[in-house]
């Protein structure tokens, strides 16, 4: 085996003879020298320290022994503040999701050309990705969850009235309707 180089090397764990390392374990372990007659007479050394200084009657954490006092005027807390944040922030919040134009158009002309019929859809030409009949349902009830493009979608259609929201879309369903008649119009 050849020898170790590099950072293996210099890692490599070297005894140093010159230090008593016995001597040096003894001088911590060993307690420091009281100049105090009497504590030096009353210390017992197979007790521990606190065990010592409770029996002689000493501290040596004055906080411990008095203990600090309690401020007697605490500001009063404001329980209304706290419980309008914690209402407000028990609120969910609201949802911003929106489908892209294209997903959105998607559902339109599906929902123009074949209704509620799911099967009919699956094999539409339109159909790109070959979602499946419970896919398309999936699709379809998202973009009927978000307000904003529903509703657009039916006051297109003349079906929802009253005032228009600015976060509503402009959905041109002539347009998508047009791509449903063209290919019937090329048939005949």
């Amino acid at each position: 085996m050849g020898r170790a180089s590099g950072v293996s090397r210099r890692r490599k764990k070297k005894f140093n003879y010159n230090k008593n390392l016995k001597k040096l374990h003894k001088k911590l372990i060993t307690l420091p020298k009281v100049k105090c007659k009497q504590i030096k007479e009353a210390w017992d050394t197979s007790k521990s320290y606190t065990r010592n200084m409770v029996e002689m009657g000493l501290s040596d954490d004055p906080n411990k022994t008095i203990g600090l006092r309690e401020k007697k005027n605490k500001k009063p807390v404001k329980m209304e503040v706290i419980t309008q944040l914690e209402a407000e922030a028990n609120v969910p919040p609201a949802k911003t999701l929106k489908l892209p134009t294209e997903p959105m158009k998607f559902c339109v002309y599906m929902i123009e050309k074949y209704g509620d019929d799911y099967e009919a859809m699956t094999r539409d030409p339109k159909n790109y990705y070959q979602c499946t009949a419970a896919q398309i349902r999936k699709k379809i009830k998202k973009f009927k969850s978000i307000p904003s493009q529903w509703n657009a979608y039916l006051r297109a259609k003349g079906l929802f009235e009253g005032e228009e929201k600015s976060d509503e879309y402009l959905i041109d369903i002539n347009d998508i309707t047009k791509k449903i008649e063209e290919p019937a119009a090329m048939e005949e």
